[in-house]
């Protein structure tokens, strides 16, 4: 898997930092995120058996367990040769870790956020993130202080397996629960499994059906799919539980093919990668041809102004001087500066304005032949409202005259690594996985083409004349 990781580390560092940091486009994964190791998020309302399944994998009892909410924050949990807890504020300022971006959600989220290590052999393999558990009521203003969607939104995206626990009192009806599937899972099913737990609470076959179809009636109003997931039905055994009166041989099965899919995260991981770094590169592709492009027609247009205003009045200035009306140089000069004001200042941000209002028929013009197939044309549209927004952002602060022409050669690299090398790396992945080996891309013939190299950027003029390598611009 080593060798995949540095190919997908050497696509970033190749050709696509570079050209986010050309059009600021959002800060690509770093090299902690690149390097960390396969992440499980565990996600549930209260009560719903999260920190018990996580005793039960570890042999030991790392998290608190009860009825009633028992912990408000995030818990990372991997591997370490003697047990050791580190707080919110070691755990993100560490390089060598990769939550830094954890920083971004404000001190409240740090403080709510804890390390535990331990010396499972699971956690060799496997980082478990274990959750706070989602309640009823969680407004801003008396709530829990940090953007909760969105921290989960920055874990499940950055997680390889994400498990959603349910339990028989509560099966999909907290609300917090339907706001972070419809804000934060969204896009995400093909890592996301669903349990229903503590399925030996049951007494009967007719209680777990009402509660089964409850569970599908609420996850039915947040999936947008025709069917629904896999729904996995199991339980933690506990000794101080009294048995259940159904038949337990199938729950059990499927609690231990959920160990399996959890065992299973290393090789997820690397599939999880190529699916980032696929979506990265086609988001970024977009971002930066609609800027692109409205960029090109702003410089433009604001040429054609310029030389108009050249040639307008250096034509007046040369036939007042040829008639000898010398004394009318001192108002056309005054009239020449006061049209450059005007075309500086009011034309020319008009036009920028009505650009960038433009960007979405921009995007139709660059996607034409694409937006013509109809699956298509459903996944473009879609990513384009996922971009739109920063690219509009980005515009308006930075202005369309501070961006560099996108070459011909950065036009075609991207085009090929999204519709070649990446699709290729992911075959070999899937050849590697099948043949139950993971150098294909190590060295031989197996190995995938090279991204060809990237235009050099060309140095920037400063004060006195000398030239200086781009400095490198701020990621929001």
């Amino acid at each position: 898997m080593e060798a995949f990781a540095n190919r997908i580390r050497d696509y970033y560092e190749d050709f696509l930092d570079p050209l986010a940091e050309q059009f600021l486009f959002r800060r690509p994964p770093t090299v902690g995120e690149l390097r960390r190791p396969p992440q499980v998020l565990l996600l549930g309302n209260h009560s719903s058996g999260k920190s018990t399944f996580v005793n039960h994998l570890l042999g030991e009892d790392v998290q608190k367990t009860g009825v009633a909410p028992t912990d408000d924050g995030f818990t990372i949990i991997t591997y370490g040769a003697s047990a050791t807890e580190r707080d919110g504020p070691a755990v993100v300022s560490n390089p060598d870790l990769p939550y830094e971006g954890l920083r971004h959600f404000g001190d409240q989220l740090v403080s709510h956020v804890r390390l535990k290590l331990r010396p499972a052999e699971l956690l060799q393999t496997v980082t478990l993130i274990d959750s706070p558990g989602m309640i009823d009521e969680a407004k801003a203003e008396n709530g829990r202080g940090f953007d909760f969607p969105g921290v989960v939104r920055w874990f499940a995206e950055r997680s390889d397996l994400v498990m959603v626990f349910f339990d028989p009192d509560k099966p999909g009806t907290t609300g917090e629960t339907l706001q972070v599937f419809r804000e934060s899972l969204a896009g995400i099913d093909h890592k996301m499994l669903i349990i229903l737990n503590k399925v030996d609470q049951f007494q009967s076959l007719h209680d777990f059906a009402r509660a089964y179809g409850a569970l599908c009636w609420n996850l039915g109003k947040v999936i947008p799919r025709k069917d629904l997931p896999m729904i996995y039905n199991t339980f933690v055994p506990l000794a101080d539980k009294p048995q259940s009166r159904l038949p337990m041989e199938d729950f059990e099965k499927a609690r231990s093919d959920l160990i399996a899919e959890l065992r299973r995260a290393p090789t997820r991981r690397m599939d999880n990668q190529i699916t980032q770094i696929q979506a990265y590169a086609e988001r970024l592709r977009m971002h930066a041809m609609v800027i692109d492009k409205a960029a090109d027609r702003f410089k433009s247009i604001r040429a054609r102004w310029r030389g108009l205003w050249l040639l307008l009045f250096g034509a007046l200035g040369a036939a007042a001087f040829g008639m000898g009306m010398v004394v009318a140089l001192p108002a056309i000069a005054l009239a020449a500066v006061l049209v450059f004001a005007f075309i500086q200042y009011i034309l020319l941000p008009r036009t920028k304005r009505r650009l960038i209002a433009r960007f979405d028929q921009i995007f139709e013009g660059l996607h034409d032949r694409e937006l013509l197939l109809r699956d298509r044309a459903e996944d473009l549209r879609m990513m384009w409202e996922e971009v739109s927004p920063r690219a509009r952002e980005i515009a308006e602060k930075s202005g369309l005259q501070s961006f560099a022409k996108m070459s011909w050669q950065d036009r075609e690299h991207l085009e090929e690594l999204t519709g070649e090398l990446i699709p290729q790396l992911r075959s070999k992945l899937y050849d590697a996985m099948r043949d139950g080996r993971a150098a294909a891309p190590a060295s031989g013939q197996d190995r995938p083409a090279p991204l060809p190299a990237s235009k050099p950027r060309r140095p920037q003029l400063v004060e006195g004349g000398r030239s200086e390598a781009p400095k490198r611009k701020t990621f929001f």
